[in-house]
């Protein structure tokens, strides 16, 4: 029989202990929810598939037994990769005994990540070039072991198989940022993010810090920056945005913490790289601490008087004093040789009205926007090289290619600006959002980001640079592999009674590990090879370490009057009913007239899929209606738009106090759903947050049905007949120009 290894794993470090009582708890609830599946019965299966894929492996008949007598030898430069293996492995560490032991050595025969791992009859040998490879040679024994090795309650005695493995990686750079400006993240959860990492040999943690929403490093020279910047809502200067807008959210990390997760990643073969977003991207910085920005006074009307500009004054000699403040600080804390400064989504148009700005484009012969903005990160680029440091950019950054070819590039913006980059010779790190980034959508109709229409594990799978159009000459110049984690979408899919990562490792598994193949190996599995390594080990693995991972949705068909809903995962099938909001299991097919109105999803373990319908349940009701609003509409995103049920209507401003929209039928209807939603679709921004819906059911009078949640409403009418709907606001909108209104749902 063939058994094939599935890879990563983990749960949290030892040093985590605080949270152990919190995740027992919600993995209590996600129990009581799912369905757990056993590992396979005694005797235990031999597992000799690792992801990523290795170089070469070369499979044993016989097995090597770990007991409670088994010794871990190491040289002392990879004592901590011992220490590590020991959190998983009941050993001890000693000196000199070759059998019956796991031992950890260098070779320097070895390059930079290379290993090699041996399993006989003498026991276990992993030989590193240096401490990551010793660390990535961990990584595969881990692999090798029975599931419930990643519980960190794994008993003695376990058996491996014999097998030796020849390994290296094809980048050096293979990275994941985790965004943590928008959806704060405890120390503990950014920790439990590492471990994920390490799992998957990710070498590279792209720390973003700082965005419009947050300012999250503590810089002692300034201390108001995170004390007031790294909150919003309630009391603070920035204005709620992207969820919990009714209450005070946020926070930010001590340098001690931030040393503390440093040295965390350390031991796993990780470096820190963090990212503080100039001149763009800056809204946080300037509601605390406004003399970064341009001088002169904005037209606030369309804001409720808040100021929205995000853009570092390129004129100010006092704002290179300021960042080179906050770098002298931040190196002290990071040792990485890399700082990401951002450059990107850089509104060139707040620079327009500056005096000083435009003063400073004549000076130096400046003719554009990007020009000047290339100026501003030259200068930040200087400070860097006086304390040994050299920057990362976003891609936008290089387009005129002033900065220096030392510059590390960020390729998000797609696969034409990344070859761009490497053509102009700038070593660049692929992560075009359309393939890498891991806060989209994994299918049409899920949750995550909407600009694209779904990027799933085969969509990484299937990435070559072949296909790409990458040359021999533009891969010289390619860095490694980033996936991205942007927070955006995450704090409202936050459960404060449940798992607080659920979300996150909803998107990061399975996709991460395509993330990670693609980085590490030079010859890699297809999607189908990956999807049998995943659900033969992999599943065991990643309920072993509590994590959350996503499922294939369900196969859904109607046929012959019934709906048919199937899946070839051994998963367990539920239905929910949006005219009820109930959820049951699915034992039977479902009468077909039940299409319009429900959706499928699957759990298996700690896993589950995201709730799908079929073709039907995406069709809904048109009635004719007229949309009117004490609030202008714009001329680009009319009132038509969302009247014919083709697209959203947008204002000229965000609400106010008492602003109302309202929805008037040409005639009243009886219907089964409706919901009202103001905002992004995907996204909870441009929306009217704090509002009521009121119900109009004799064609005059209006009463109240219910307060919006995050910007909509669900109304199950039970059979009467309405004339008309009404949004009010009860406090103004959220800190943007607009208000979105999205077409009515109706059933």
């Amino acid at each position: 029989m063939k058994f094939l290894l599935l890879s990563i794993l983990l749960l949290f470090s030892q040093s985590v202990c605080a949270s152990d009582s919190t995740r027992v708890k919600s993995q209590r609830k996600i129990a009581d929810t799912v369905n757990v599946v056993p590992p396979p019965a005694t005797p235990a299966p031999l597992f000799t598939d690792i992801i990523p894929q290795p170089l070469s492996v070369v499979k044993g008949e016989e097995r090597f037994t770990i007991n409670e007598r088994t010794a871990i030898i190491c040289d002392k430069e990879v004592t901590k990769a011992a220490d590590y293996l020991r959190l998983y492995l009941p050993l001890e560490r000693t000196k000199g005994k070759k059998s019956n032991s796991i031992r950890l050595l260098l070779n320097n025969k070895l390059g930079q990540e290379e290993y090699t791992l041996s399993i006989d009859k003498n026991g276990i040998e992993i030989c590193g070039g240096d401490y990551g490879g010793v660390f990535n040679g961990i990584q595969s024994l881990l692999q090798l072991l029975p599931h419930n090795v990643y519980s960190k309650t794994a008993q003695l005695p376990m058996e491996v198989s014999y097998i030796e493995v020849k390994d290296a990686p094809q980048y050096h750079y293979r990275g994941l940022l985790l965004d943590v400006a928008r959806t704060f993240q405890p120390v503990h959860e950014v920790k439990r993010v590492l471990d994920y990492m390490a799992y998957c040999k990710l070498n590279k943690f792209h720390f973003h810090l700082v965005d419009n929403s947050a300012w999250c490093i503590e810089i002692k020279k300034y201390p108001h920056l995170a004390k007031i910047g790294g909150f919003r809502g309630g009391d603070s200067p920035l204005h709620p945005i992207y969820g919990r807008f009714n209450q005070k959210y946020g926070g930010y990390y001590t340098q001690e913490e931030l040393r503390d997760i440093v040295a965390y990643a350390a031991e796993r073969n990780i470096e820190v790289i963090p990212e503080i977003d100039m001149p763009g991207h800056s809204k946080a910085l300037g509601a605390i601490h406004p003399t970064i920005l341009c001088n002169y006074t904005p037209d606030t009307s369309c804001t409720n008087g808040i100021d929205n500009r995000n853009v570092w004054c390129v004129a100010k000699e006092s704002n290179y004093a300021l960042i080179e403040d906050i770098i002298r600080e931040m190196v002290e804390i990071f040792p990485s040789q890399y700082l990401h400064i951002g450059g990107d989504e850089v509104q060139y148009a707040q620079w327009e009205p500056c005096p000083d700005c435009q003063r400073l484009m004549k000076e130096k012969g400046l003719k554009s926007g990007a020009q000047l903005e290339q100026h501003f990160l030259n200068r930040v680029s200087d400070i860097l090289t006086k304390y040994n440091r050299k920057a990362v950019v976003w891609d936008e950054a290089v387009d005129g290619g002033l900065l220096p070819k030392t510059t590390l590039v960020s390729g998000w913006r797609g696969i034409k600006q990344c070859l761009n980059s490497t053509a102009n010779g700038y070593p660049t790190i692929i992560m075009p959002a359309s393939i890498f980034y891991l806060d989209q959508r994994q299918a049409l109709h899920e949750r995550g980001h909407h600009y694209s229409k779904g990027i799933s594990l085969k969509t990484i799978c299937d990435f070559t640079f072949e296909n790409a159009g990458f040359s021999s000459e533009q891969r010289k110049h390619i860095a490694g592999i980033e996936g991205a984690f942007w927070g955006e979408t995450y704090l409202p899919h936050i459960n404060p009674k449940g798992h607080f990562s659920d979300y996150l490792e909803y998107m990061l598994f399975p996709r991460l590990f395509g993330v990670a193949e693609v980085a590490w190996s030079s010859t890699r599995r297809s999607y189908d090879d990956m999807m049998k390594v995943l659900k033969d080990n992999f599943f065991y693995k990643l309920q072993a370490m509590s994590a959350t991972f996503r499922l294939e949705p369900p196969t859904i068909k109607v046929e012959n009057g019934k709906i048919f809903v199937s899946t070839d995962d051994g998963s367990k099938l539920y239905y929910k009913d949006i005219r009820t909001n109930k959820t049951h299991e699915y034992k039977a097919p479902l009468n077909a007239n039940m299409a319009p109105f429900v959706t499928f999803h699957s759990r298996l373990m700690t896993g589950y899929s995201d709730d799908m319908g079929t073709a039907e349940f995406y069709n809904f009701a048109k009635p004719k209606m007229k949309l009117t609003s004490s609030i202008p509409f714009s001329q680009k995103r009319t009132a038509e738009a969302c009247e014919s049920y083709n697209g959203p209507a947008y204002t000229t401003r965000c609400a106010k106090e008492g602003d109302w929209v309202e929805f008037r039928f040409e005639e009243p209807i009886k219907v089964s759903y409706i919901k009202v939603a103001t905002g992004r679709k995907h996204l909870h921004r441009c929306l009217i947050y704090k509002g009521h819906i009121e119900i109009c059911y004799d064609g005059k009078e209006f009463v109240r049905g219910g307060n919006l949640y995050n910007g909509f409403f669900v109304l199950r009418p039970r059979k009467k007949a309405i004339h008309a709907l009404r949004i009010v606001a009860d406090h103004i909108s959220d800190a943007n120009n607009k208000v979105i209104i999205q077409p009515l749902e109706i059933k």
